[in-house]
């Protein structure tokens, strides 16, 4: 049962750490071509059609369970391959003070694609009980600091503890690092669709969705502020877990089955 349910858990990781943030990029750059408009063609040189919906319709009438099944295989390929790009670009981000409280400074670093981290990686106040659980970890002459010692807890809680926090902590700080990357992403495609559309309307009238356009510009902002803040917090907090569950078990009052009161018993 323990195996299986690690199994579970390493999948879970692929799928909302690295799958869903896949998709969350197509998403958006399927926004940015609905958003060209008009420009789509122009600057494809007749490659790419302008997005219509009736053309959407006409496409997924057209597919049947076969070439259904054909295309979403490499779908998910270029789903998977996209989510471990912005897993790699989201975690070369600096550490600062704090949860990123200065959100200028915590927008503009993930608008260029350095999304921040807590400079700690727990509370400062749960010291003591990271100092505790560090103890029964630390054989002679070894001392663990929090990159050695979170992998070995982590691994001790999964095999202790039949339901944790700790990977769902993981989970959600990694998707949420992954959406604040792709907002990035999104706010430059954005910008450059923006300058290139004013020069192209300007040269021979052809324009965009300028209020889609306007409104993916705003909201990639909006995107990078609210998930680069949710990013931090469930770092902190993936770090909290891993201290108290250890804590909690090692140090918590044992529960005696022996103790619980028996049917009959009055």
């Amino acid at each position: 049962m323990n195996e299986l349910l690690a199994r579970l858990t390493n999948l879970s990781y692929e799928v909302f750490g690295v799958l869903l943030p896949g998709i969350v990029v197509s998403l958006f750059l399927l926004l940015s071509w609905i958003a060209l408009g008009s420009l789509a063609p122009v600057w494809s040189f007749h490659t790419l059609p302008e997005f219509t919906i009736v053309g959407l319709r006409n496409l997924f009438d057209a597919l049947s369970l076969a070439s259904g099944i054909g295309v979403s295989i490499p779908l998910i390929a270029i789903w998977y391959f996209l989510g471990h790009i912005l897993l790699w670009i989201g975690r070369s981000g600096p550490s600062v003070h704090g949860r990123g409280d200065n959100w200028a400074t915590r927008v503009a670093l993930t608008l260029v694609l350095r999304i921040p981290k807590p400079l700690h990686s727990f509370d400062p106040r749960l010291r003591p009980l990271f100092e505790a659980v560090r103890k029964e970890f630390a054989s002679s002459g070894v001392d663990l600091e929090w990159r050695h010692f979170y992998p070995v807890v982590k691994s001790f809680l999964s095999r202790e503890l039949a339901s944790s926090l700790v990977a769902t902590y993981q989970n959600k700080y990694t998707f949420h690092r992954s959406v604040a990357t792709a907002s990035a992403v999104l706010f430059w495609i954005s910008v450059l669709t923006l300058i290139g559309a004013l020069i192209t309307f300007w040269a021979n009238g052809s324009q965009p969705n300028w209020l889609l356009l306007i409104f993916l510009l705003g909201g990639s902002v909006l995107i990078a502020w609210g998930f680069s803040g949710s990013y931090m917090y469930h770092w902190e907090m993936f770090g909290n877990t891993i201290i108290t569950e250890a804590y909690s078990l090692i140090y918590g009052p044992k529960h005696d089955d022996s103790s619980d009161p028996k049917p009959g018993d009055h």
